[in-house]
């Protein structure tokens, strides 16, 4: 037997991919990795020693493997170590299977409480014991058992043996091995869980499968296991009642039968080797998807607190409060000081509502921590934080307006805020879920309502659903523009066919002016400068036309003279206001020093060579067709 499982050591396990790496180290005492990783709630451990290789107990953490246990405790019956410098070949539990055999013979002794179940001679025994006082009616912890064993040495001698052997100190209990299989008195062994395959991955045979719903295989086939073990069993849990107060001992033990040459080891859940304890959860009245969220004037909190463990005495749970909601200000009824469960009650609720008082104060926070201090009830401390929000009003959008193409179904989706979840939504077409798919076969406008649990005011929203009214989409040029300073430009896109709705975009290609909205059909503004300005114009169904606008600017501005010399020289000869050419319709009238009307245009044209008058001065008013009004003096010199 010995020269066939020297054989086995050398087959080559088919490649598969890893998920994550297996961590350990043995950094911690034994003592340390009772107190810091294995406990949890409601054990006061003590006494804590242990009796085997040095490496062949550490602590391990397994995230983002599929192990089933995250961190915790591993005793193994060859090393922890990914690279043991005293047994050479050995390599520890770490994933992937990519030997046939890992670890090591570390020349450790047996157990007697583990030879009292072996069928066979003990080797590499791993020892952890400790005496404890349970604070609840109840122990447990979680573990899974794993393999190199598996699965070729299924039914055969070599049945590595562990055990939770748990026993009375100062209440009688016998040794009891409490690594059971579920609902059964049977011990978990590589013998008792298998999926009944024997042989090699070369020349495999079928034995019968023995609980197997209890069984993982990491020999072969999909979804194997983040580990070096051949085989590992689901992740079990290890219970047993007790007697809240009393002292007990436990010895978590794991050796080799047979022979030292193939390992295996248990891995132990992190914190749970736990009793009793108070949970407190909160839960808001109507619903949503989260329960610590409580709005003013709306529903309820209710602070759950749940005692595990022993019912038969009364514990009292201290509550202590943190955070800047205030009792009475923010949040009703005051919460006491301490609450106290009966003998047989396991659980206390209170709840409480927020206060409406219509100030804007973002959330305020209320944290609730029981302390629980009593002799079957662990002392320990949970809390709860609830959030307290302020009531917003409902808001809903139904989505943008949209077009129907080429009659494929279209999905409108609600979307609320403000009130409080969950919302409910009613249709026009008499629908009521979030989301609905509509096909019309005209342009539709649906309507959609939205309540919250509270009875808020409800709010609704209309989406309209376009279809092509026929014809492609054609923009019409849009005008040039020659304007003065100060003059106000309107670009008006004005789309025919396609489907609405149209949208808009306006860019501007060269000078320093933006167009106001950029995203509407229409702009008015004062431009400052030269410019040229871009407008896409798309449809509901992609179709997409542009038209460019170019604006020119110049000063035009109206520039009186103060005198003309209408001597027919050819020089000054007329009454000229520079720019006046800008403004067509322009009206000018000319008075003497009596305030007598010698002349009046009403499209005046720079044109007046003032026949008929002397020199002198006089007084005009010109009425710009802008609507600009200019008055002044000018003189009349006919001897220049």
């Amino acid at each position: 037997m010995k020269q066939l499982r020297g054989l086995l050591f050398l087959l080559v396990f088919l490649p598969f991919t890893a998920h994550s790496q297996l961590i350990t180290n043995n950094t911690l005492t034994p003592a340390q990795l009772v107190q810091n990783v294995l406990l949890g709630q409601g054990i006061q451990a003590f006494n804590i020693t242990y009796n085997g290789y040095a490496n062949a107990i550490g602590q391990f953490t397994a995230l983002n493997t599929n192990l089933g246990i995250d961190s915790g405790v591993v005793l193994t019956t060859g090393t922890v170590l990914l690279n043991d410098p005293q047994l050479g070949t050995g390599n520890g539990p770490h994933g992937n299977n990519t030997a046939s055999s890992a670890g090591g013979d570390n020349g450790a002794g047996s157990d007697p409480d583990l030879a009292a179940i072996a069928t066979t001679q003990l080797f590499n025994a791993a020892v952890l014991e400790f005496d404890f006082i349970p604070l609840a009616d109840t122990v447990k912890f979680n573990y899974s058992f794993g393999s190199e064993e598996y699965s070729e040495f299924v039914n055969s001698t070599f049945n590595d043996v562990f055990g939770f052997f748990l026993s009375g100190v100062t209440t009688p209990l016998p040794v009891t091995n409490i690594a059971l299989i579920p609902s059964t008195t049977t011990v978990v062994s590589i013998n008792n869980v298998n999926n009944g395959f024997q042989g090699t991955p070369t020349a495999p045979t079928t034995g019968p499968c023995t609980n197997c719903a209890f069984f993982r295989d990491n020999f072969q086939g999909s979804n194997l296991i983040d580990i070096q073990y051949d085989g590992q069993t689901t992740v079990l849990q290890a219970i047993y009642p007790v007697i809240c107060g009393e002292t007990y001992h436990i010895k978590i033990a794991i050796a080799d039968a047979g022979d030292g040459a193939f390992d295996s080891g248990v891995f132990l859940e992190a914190g749970s080797f736990s009793a009793g304890t108070v949970n407190v959860s909160s839960e808001i009245s109507y619903g949503g998807p989260n329960d610590s969220t409580l709005f003013e004037g709306c529903g309820q909190a209710c602070l759950n607190f749940t005692r595990q463990g022993s019912l038969a005495a009364a514990d009292t749970v201290q509550l202590s409060f943190a955070g800047n909601a205030l009792p009475g200000v923010d949040f009703t009824p005051v919460l006491p000081s301490q609450i106290i469960f009966l003998p047989g009650q396991d659980s206390i609720t209170i709840c409480i509502s927020a206060i409406q008082d219509g100030q804007p104060e973002g959330l305020d926070t209320l944290t609730i921590t029981a302390i629980v201090q009593g002799p079957c009830v662990a002392s320990s401390s949970n809390s709860v934080t609830l959030y307290i929000g302020d009531f917003l009003p409902l808001d809903v959008d139904a989505g943008p307006d949209t077009a129907l193409c080429n009659s494929q179904p279209l999905t409108l989706t609600a979307t609320g805020s403000g009130g409080a979840q969950p919302y409910s939504y009613t249709w026009s077409t008499g629908q009521t879920t979030q989301s609905i798919s509509v096909t019309p076969a005209v342009t539709t406008s649906y309507i959609v309502t939205m309540a919250d649990p509270c009875g808020t005011p409800v709010a609704v929203d209309t989406v309209t659903v376009f279809l092509p009214t026929g014809g492609p989409l054609a923009l019409p040029a849009l005008p040039d523009w020659d304007i003065c300073d100060g003059d106000q430009v309107t670009f008006a896109a004005a789309p025919t066919g396609g489907s609405s709705p149209y949208t808009y975009s306006w860019n501007t290609l060269s000078g320093t002016d933006a167009v106001p909205n950029p995203a509407g059909p229409v702009n008015v503004f004062t431009p400052t400068g030269n410019g040229t300005f871009l407008v896409v114009v798309q449809e509901g169904c992609g179709d997409v036309e542009v038209d460019t606008i170019q604006v020119s600017y110049r000063e035009c501005d109206v520039i009186p003279p103060n005198v003309f010399t209408p001597n027919s020289d050819g020089i000054n000869d007329l009454l000229v206001f520079d720019g006046l050419e800008n403004f067509p319709q322009s009206q000018l009238f000319i008075y003497n020093r009596w305030g007598n009307k010698i002349f009046e245009s009403s499209d005046y044209r720079n044109d007046w060579n003032g026949a008929g008058v002397s020199d002198g001065t006089y007084y005009y008013i010109l009425n710009t067709s802008d609507g600009k009004n200019y008055t002044g003096f000018i003189s009349v010199l006919t001897q220049k």
